[in-house]
């Protein structure tokens, strides 16, 4: 086995993978490499990824690199800003590219030509010259619309930025920041470390088996429902997004960005209020569920908050709900709905509805901009203006969608069973028929399978509401549809027929992770978050065993997909994309915000909660009504 000098200012997860498998290894800092030479080793490893910039090589250095590339020894120059004849131009950032594999370069078992390999936040050197012999292994290339693998040429490979590459036999670079696979979650991890395992190869000289360290994420196929609900309230208590124990509300969650330098996953700091509602929501319910009274302590806090701050008090604008600190004059009605839903299903607990005149405000305000067919424009800033100014009040004045409308649908129902006012029915049953009359051709956001995981929960409680056997088989139709989405293991697969979402497939914005119908992923974001709470309602109001079955099947399968780590924001939480068959977070990582690893504190840890604890309260209630 070769004996390797490795120049590294930090640890990574590179060197201690050589170092705990016994390579033959001398770690020296890039400053105090002033005495060896070329002859003294095998092989050279420098290892630049986990400094703030890229390494440059000391004239030492240089020396030895000169020394050992006459010597034609192996070396792996990573991160490292200037070697030999070639020099960086700079770097930029490939947070939303894909990169590419191909053998020619160096041969990695059980990864395959055209195998999409996603290097979280990293960034790639603009390396020139490339070397009259040099072969691209990983390249970046632009607007990949694959899940796992793409079918691309020798040509395109070449053509796009090259991560890593052979510049000849006895020389491999990485121009992006590979040093710390491990904790910046590379995914996906099997193909990845097949990938490492080949570069250690290059350097030892010999085939090498290598032990590598337990993911940082993992997900337990044996987890039950109630171990997740209480993992899941114990990651809101300890994730560090609730600011003074939910009196100045709760963060919105971890972005999807993860370092490649040293895997910091960084906070998403906005309060918004429907994160506030939905995270207080799953508090309340496990309080008043499962008897835990800190937990509806913090609920509390919350809710007080939004109706304090989030909410305008006086003046023309007297009810709206402000969508978050971030964009203080806004208010998108879908995230004012599940702000306030959670204090609406309460009702279906004890019979009381907290916050009820605050509730009514935030409906009524709403009223003001609903079309006179229910539909609501997705958001109205407020300004100078009056709420109701320039709203078309024409049927039709605005695409029907379930994205922006359905909930707000939901909650107007919901608060027509606690106040009797009939303008909330109206509203309520006018809005669901007008999206019902479009669908399956409604105004999509995400996906298909999105919209039809929306319309679950209203559509259940317009039925609820009305006794209506059409709504009922509304209910039916969508459930029944969403079914050819259901893969084996009980998560529902995202679907767009035709590819119409305003998220399909685009690149430059809000991205959905749907490259092909029939891809193994699962949003948990926009789709498979909302299914547990509105399958358990419909359970409830229709007493069908079907409603019960797939709430099981879902409610298992997120059991599952919940995340596992020695990590104290990860453990406990779910992250936005999943792999149905590889079963790990991995997905298209195209969006500009909410991508594979983007945690939501509301929009899915709260809906997920609330959905797995509801069906408690589904079959009570169903209990009292056969009594």
């Amino acid at each position: 086995m070769n004996r390797i000098l490795v120049i590294a200012n930090n640890e990574s997860d590179l060197l201690s993978l050589m170092r705990d498998n016994g390579l033959d290894i001398t770690v020296i800092p890039s400053e105090s490499a002033t005495r060896p030479v070329a002859s003294d080793y095998d092989a050279l490893c420098i290892l630049g990824g986990t400094e703030s910039s890229a390494l440059i090589l000391s004239s030492p250095l240089h020396d030895l690199f000169d020394g050992m590339r006459e010597a034609k020894k192996p070396v792996f120059c990573e991160f490292v800003g200037s070697f030999g004849p070639t020099r960086s131009r700079g770097s930029e950032s490939t947070a939303r590219q894909r990169m590419v594999y191909r053998s020619s370069g160096i041969c990695a078992e059980g990864v395959s030509d055209g195998d999409l390999l996603d290097g979280q936040s990293n960034e790639c050197l603009k390396l020139l010259p490339t070397g009259d012999s040099s072969r691209p292994i990983l390249s970046y290339l632009e607007d990949v619309c694959a899940h796992t693998h793409t079918d691309i040429s020798e040509d395109e490979h070449k053509a796009g930025k090259w991560a890593l590459w052979r510049y000849d036999e006895s020389l491999l670079v990485s121009s992006i920041r590979l040093a710390n696979f491990h904790r910046a979650r590379f995914a996906p991890s099997e193909k990845w470390r097949a990938l490492i395992g080949a570069i250690v190869e290059f350097l030892a000289g010999e085939r090498v088996e290598l032990s590598f360290p337990a993911p940082i994420v993992t997900h337990d196929k044996n987890a039950t429902r109630e171990c997740a609900v209480q993992r899941g309230i114990e990651w809101i208590k300890r994730s560090g997004l609730l600011k003074d124990g939910g009196r100045l509300g709760i963060n919105e969650g971890y972005s999807n960005g993860i370092s490649a330098k040293n895997g910091e996953h960084k906070l998403r700091v906005n309060v918004r209020a429907d994160c506030n509602g939905e995270i207080g929501g799953a508090l309340l319910f496990d309080e008043m569920i499962n008897g835990n009274t800190s937990s509806g302590e913090i609920a509390r806090e919350l809710f007080d908050f939004n109706f304090r701050w989030m909410q305008v008090k006086d003046g023309e604008h007297r009810g709206m709900m402000r969508w978050c600190e971030l964009a203080w004059c806004d208010c998108y009605q879908d995230d004012v709905a599940r702000a306030i839903l959670p204090l609406l299903l309460v009702r279906h607990i004890n019979g009381d509805t907290p916050y009820l005149d605050e509730i009514c405000e935030a409906l009524d305000y709403l009223l003001l901009a609903t079309c006179e067919d229910g539909i609501r424009p997705p958001c109205t800033v407020k300004s100078e203006k009056a709420p109701d100014e320039g709203v078309n009040k024409a049927a039709g004045s605005y695409p029907p969608c379930a994205h922006f409308n359905a909930y707000y649908h939901a909650c107007l129902l919901l608060a027509y069973r606690a106040t009797g006012k009939k303008e909330y029915l109206d509203y309520g049953v006018k809005g669901l028929e007008t999206i019902m009359n479009a669908y399956p051709n409604t105004r999509r956001e995400t996906s298909e399978s999105e919209e039809m995981a929306r319309l679950i929960l209203p559509l259940a409680v317009l039925y609820g509401v009305t006794k209506n056997e059409e709504h009922l088989e509304w209910l039916s139709r969508v459930a029944d549809d969403l079914e050819s989405h259901r893969h084996p293991s009980g998560g529902y697969r995202e679907w767009d027929t035709g590819y119409t979402a305003a998220c399909s497939r685009n690149h430059k914005g809000e991205c959905a992770l749907l490259a092909e119908n029939g891809d193994p992923v699962a949003d948990l974001l926009y789709t498979n978050n909302w299914l547990p709470l509105g399958f358990a309602y419909a359970y409830m109001v229709t007493g069908e065993e079907r409603f019960l079955e797939r709430w099981e099947s879902v409610s298992d399968f997120l059991a599952t997909a919940q995340m596992r780590s020695d990590i104290p924001h990860l453990d406990g939480a779910w992250a936005r994309a999943f792999d149905l068959e590889r079963r790990e977070n991995y997905g298209m990582p195209h969006d500009a915000g909410w991508g594979p690893y983007c945690i939501e504190s509301g929009w899915t840890i709260g809906e997920i909660l609330m959905g797995l604890m509801f069906m408690n309260v589904a079959k009570s209630t169903r209990n009292d009504n056969n009594t």
